[in-house]
């Protein structure tokens, strides 16, 4: 044999892009971890697929070709062990591993989530608290709101009204306002008023003075008095209590209706007819008659009379004198019943009963008693009525009965004092 012939033949030309994998590597090196035998196997991979695209371009040098269909590509293990080796496997197969070995995970978990419970409700119960506290916060917002809408309103009304305030004002400071005009008539009308009230008390005190003197020349039985000085304070009270009788209503007509509703029209009316009362004159009176003047004060002094005669139960024709001091009582009274009803509001009168406690600021003693331990306790009778007038007041004029200092002094020690 030809030594040559002998020797082995040479090994075939390997190609510089074709690397044949060698069984006992791949087997040795299986064992190995997933992460380095990919590195590895992803360059080797990497050289094969230009190994192949030589072949497919048909650069065979030596024509030796390897196949490997007969066995397992090593690219198929290769592609599995490296979906193995994914993190996500890695920590789905250790959760399921731990979960599979250690059935108390639940258990350890369950404190944790008791936590979780708690402070996601403590959280929920917050957020409902700040939640209402909003929702009060937004209600009372509203509400004040709307309160300060209305005080706003009430402001600017508050402004047109002093605004209207300050314009009548001025308007009342100028000389030719119709409003200080009646300003001025109303304080004509109270010193007018108050004239004819004294005119009146003057009046009904001599007309007092004059029955008495025909009651003694008739014997009459009120005149049994010891006294005259009481006589004439007991007529004068009777007369002022027939005069003024009925004085607040209308005409001295108890549920009298007002014939002018307008109460500056009914000022003004009575106004005139008190102008036309100061010109009647008793000529006039004795030759025309009351009526001629006015109806109403025709039958006011028919009216008073009758009650006068039936008082002092008179029997006889009253004389010319006597019918002319009442004829200027009952003028005096309706001219102040027309002066107390010539302003708007009217001029109220008031009355002191009997049992009264005197009261000095409405009530004047005229008596006389001025002794210095003699003090008016309370009202015996009234004499004359009193009347407010705007601000002031005209006294009524009354009869006291009176209690001794000393005596008081004793009562108020338990004593009873000596008759």
């Amino acid at each position: 044999m030809d030594p040559s012939s002998s020797k082995s033949p040479p090994p075939p030309h390997q190609s510089p892009f074709f690397t044949p994998i060698h069984e006992c590597e791949r087997e040795g090196h299986e064992d190995a971890s997933p992460t380095e035998s990919t590195d590895k196997i992803i360059g080797k991979s990497n050289s094969r697929k230009r190994q192949e695209s030589a072949v497919n371009g048909g650069d065979i040098r030596d024509g030796s070709v390897s196949c490997n269909k007969c066995r397992p590509h090593s690219r198929d293990k290769i592609k599995h062990s490296f979906s193995m080796a994914s993190p996500n496997g890695i920590f789905k197969s250790i959760f399921h591993s731990l979960t599979r070995k250690n059935p108390k995970s639940t258990n350890v978990s369950t404190p944790r989530e008791e936590q979780w419970k708690i402070a996601v409700a403590e959280l929920t119960h917050n957020l409902i608290q700040a939640t209402r506290k909003r929702d009060e916060a937004v209600q009372e917002a509203s509400r004040l709101k709307n309160t300060m809408a209305e005080l706003e309103k009430k402001l600017n009304k508050l402004d047109v009204y002093c605004h209207n305030l300050k314009s009548g004002l001025d308007e009342c400071n100028s000389r030719n306002s119709p409003y200080r005009t009646g300003k001025e008539a109303r304080e004509k009308v109270i010193q007018q008023f108050l004239i004819s009230v004294s005119k009146a008390r003057s009046s009904i005190r001599l007309l007092s003075r004059s029955l008495s003197m025909q009651l003694r020349q008739m014997g009459s039985k009120v005149c049994n008095s010891k006294n005259p000085k009481s006589l004439l304070l007991y007529l004068e009270a009777s007369l002022n209590n027939a005069f003024f009788e009925d004085f607040e209503s209308i005409g001295f007509h108890k549920n009298a209706v007002n014939q002018i509703l307008n109460p500056t029209d009914r000022c003004e009316a009575n106004c005139r007819s008190f102008q036309r009362l100061q010109g009647l004159t008793w000529e006039e009176v004795m030759n025309k008659g009351t009526k001629y003047f006015s109806e109403e004060f025709s039958k006011f002094c028919d009216r008073k009379m009758s009650e006068i005669v039936a008082m002092l139960g008179w029997n006889r024709a009253w004389s010319e004198p006597l019918l002319q001091a009442f004829f200027v009582a009952s003028k005096s009274v309706w001219s102040v019943h027309l002066l107390a009803n010539s302003v708007h509001p009217g001029i109220p009168i008031f009355r002191a009963d009997k049992g009264v406690r005197f009261d000095s600021l409405y009530m004047e003693d005229v008596s006389g008693e001025s002794a210095i331990k003699l003090a008016p306790s309370m009202v015996l009778f009234m004499i004359t009525p009193g009347f407010y007038v705007y601000g002031s007041v005209v006294k009524c004029k009354v009869i006291c009965r009176y209690r001794n200092n000393l005596d008081s002094s004793l009562i108020n020690k338990g004593l009873t004092p000596s008759p």
